[in-house]
């Protein structure tokens, strides 16, 4: 029984450094995207929240929970937003990285068959 390797030859094939790697790991993360999704979805709803039970008139008062609305529903949209400004640079970043990469000279490889022979383990088989 052969064992075949398929070749593409319409397939491109980057060659990357460990650092290089490295960057576009580091780059890619989530984090910043994570972070700006979840103080969104707190600060949007507390501050819809605030609003609705703030009662316009003569008997206004600050009770607690009215002032804890309102402060985490601006602190987390300011948050969300200073987190989607952090998010958008480095989604930037790892897109240049890419570009980078992709921009590099192309060397073509002209695959060759030879035959080895069969491998040692499969001869002890």
């Amino acid at each position: 029984m052969a064992d075949y390797i398929h070749h593409d030859p319409d397939r491109v094939l980057y060659g990357l450094s460990e650092e290089e790697l490295d960057n576009v790991a580091n780059s890619s993360q989530p984090l910043w995207k994570d972070v700006c999704l979840v103080s969104l979805s707190i600060g949007i709803p507390t501050l819809i929240n605030a609003i609705a039970i703030t009662k316009i008139g003569d008997d206004f008062s600050v009770t607690l929970s009215l002032f804890l609305n309102y402060l985490f529903g601006v602190v987390g949209i300011i948050l969300g937003l200073i987190f989607g400004i952090a998010w958008h640079r480095t989604r930037k970043s790892c897109k240049l990285i890419i570009d980078k990469i992709k921009s590099r000279p192309r060397t073509e490889l002209t695959p060759t068959t030879s035959d080895v022979g069969e491998l040692e383990e499969l001869k002890k088989k």
